[in-house]
């Protein structure tokens, strides 16, 4: 069925969805974005068939309906991501990180990391932070390693799961990695990559909110990675989620972000190491 181009959104109707986005996953709209939410909303209208924005915000807000405010969240979410985006950092993860966490922990008889990629939608970042950390552990199977992916959008974490990709998203990855840790097959003609099993069984998947009041997790994270995430938060959000963050890594570990956000600004005891990548010290 075509888009309704007389489909409209008041500014109103956009107003209440914003800020319903906004209460149920920090995600901030802002003033201009009015345009992208009637595009991206467009299709789930159509599906239930509602005349216009203001029944399909009635039908979202009703209790029993709550499964449907994921797929606006998923519709609205602006998932762009890549394998060894920003590259330096996972320069750094490898040449200086694992080396020193690996020393201290083995001088204190540990053997077990844990890392967490926040916003990781369709599971690169964490695949490849498992194939740094396998490549830098080669046959040394001893160590407990395990990676949580997490995020807000269903839609993205199914892929993530899956853990296949076509040509086009592994085209830069090294042909030494791609050879080591995926299986190619080929779906409808289209050559089709797949997660290793041995990367696969180390990495978690889970919807997450990172504006939940707190991070019940079991155990202190080593290093957690959320990256390009903060963008999308107004200041208030961006100050709660850095001290969950905080909160939430081991004594001594590494935090990391977007090269285009910054924590100038907002109160926190992590110390700068490198651009976009702080460390706990306490």
């Amino acid at each position: 069925m075509p888009i309704d181009l007389n489909l409209s959104i008041s500014e109103n109707e956009y107003i209440e969805i914003r800020d319903l986005v906004y209460a149920k996953s920090g995600i901030w709209l802002g003033e201009n974005k009015k345009g992208l939410v009637k595009a991206r909303l467009a299709k789930r209208i159509r599906t239930f068939n509602f005349k216009s924005f203001k029944e399909y915000q009635q039908f979202i807000l009703k209790e029993e309906n709550s499964d449907e405010l994921i797929e606006v969240i998923n519709a609205i979410s602006t998932n762009v991501t890549s394998f060894f985006r920003e590259p330096e950092h996972f320069q750094l993860l490898e040449q200086v990180i694992l080396p020193e966490i690996v020393e201290r922990k083995s001088k204190a008889g540990q053997k077990k990391i844990r890392i967490w990629s926040a916003a990781c939608s369709s599971g690169e970042e964490v695949y490849t932070i498992l194939m740094i950390l396998r490549e830098y552990f080669r046959d040394d199977h001893s160590w407990d390693i395990r990676v949580l992916g997490t995020d807000i959008s269903t839609k993205v974490l199914g892929i993530a799961k899956k853990g296949c990709y076509d040509q086009e998203k592994i085209k830069d990855l090294p042909v030494h990695l791609r050879k080591k840790y995926f299986n190619k097959f080929y779906d409808d003609g289209r050559e089709i990559y797949s997660v290793s099993e041995e990367i696969k069984k180390m990495a978690t998947f889970a919807r997450f909110n990172l504006m939940d009041e707190k991070f019940a997790f079991q155990s202190k994270l080593d290093i957690i990675f959320c990256r390009n995430a903060m963008i999308y938060f107004d200041l208030e959000s961006r100050k709660c989620l850095v001290k969950k963050i905080f909160d939430s890594i081991d004594k001594i570990g590494y935090f990391f972000i977007g090269h285009s956000e910054s924590l100038i600004g907002l109160p926190s005891d992590f110390k700068i190491v490198s651009p976009a990548v702080y460390k706990k010290i306490l």
